[in-house]
């Protein structure tokens, strides 16, 4: 004689209650594979060009942290109204900045945007015969190393002293770094040194 099998009847609670555990391990899953792969592109909250109405001068810059010891000739430069070469000190040591004035933040922007592209990132163009504005190019290249700080390791080549580049007010900051990201931590530095010191002065 045959017993009816009896079906179990699954608890709708705790079937709700499992898919939300496995939802929330994917998502943890997902995040920590995310964060290991690494991104060269800078977060959203880290702003490449930041408008302003103050028109800041080296010397804004200097009170602020930067230490401007090559003056440029901006002859060649479009549009430019003076630019300097220096360094800031960070948690990483001292690190090169190039900034570039424009008599406004449109100017900065209308002039300044493709010239700065040109001369960073892994494609920059930092040759004397090649780059468009070659005032100043050997301070925009680098010695490359071999991808550990053993000076013997170094390769020898040069390479772009400038990964990235952001535009604040009227300023075309190019700043020194591996990746993106590294060179726009750096002028953002810089930039907060600048609103902290006008902050202060009630600017």
């Amino acid at each position: 004689m045959f017993r009816p099998v009896r079906i179990a009847k699954v608890n709708p609670i705790l079937s709700r209650t499992h898919k939300l555990v496995i939802a929330s391990l994917s998502a943890l899953i997902f995040s920590a594979v995310f964060a290991a792969c690494g991104s060269s592109e800078p977060p959203a909250s880290i702003e490449r060009v930041i408008d302003h109405e103050r028109i800041f001068m080296i010397d804004d810059l200097r009170i602020s942290s930067m230490k401007a010891s090559k003056h440029y000739d901006v002859t060649d430069l479009p549009n430019a109204v003076d630019a300097w070469y220096g360094f800031i000190q960070t948690e990483k040591g001292p690190m090169d900045i190039e900034a570039r004035f424009y008599a406004s933040h449109a100017d900065a922007v209308s002039f300044g945007t493709a010239l700065a592209e040109e001369v960073s990132g892994d494609d920059a163009i930092i040759d004397e015969d090649l780059t468009t504005w070659p005032e100043g190019y050997k301070d925009r290249q680098r010695m490359r190393s071999g991808g550990t700080a053993d000076l013997s390791a170094w390769s020898g080549q040069r390479g772009p002293n400038y990964a990235d580049f952001v535009i604040y007010g009227n300023v075309v900051l190019l700043c020194q770094g591996d990746e993106p990201l590294d060179s726009i931590r750096v002028c953002h530095e810089l930039i907060t040194a600048l609103n902290d010191r006008f902050t202060a002065i009630g600017g």
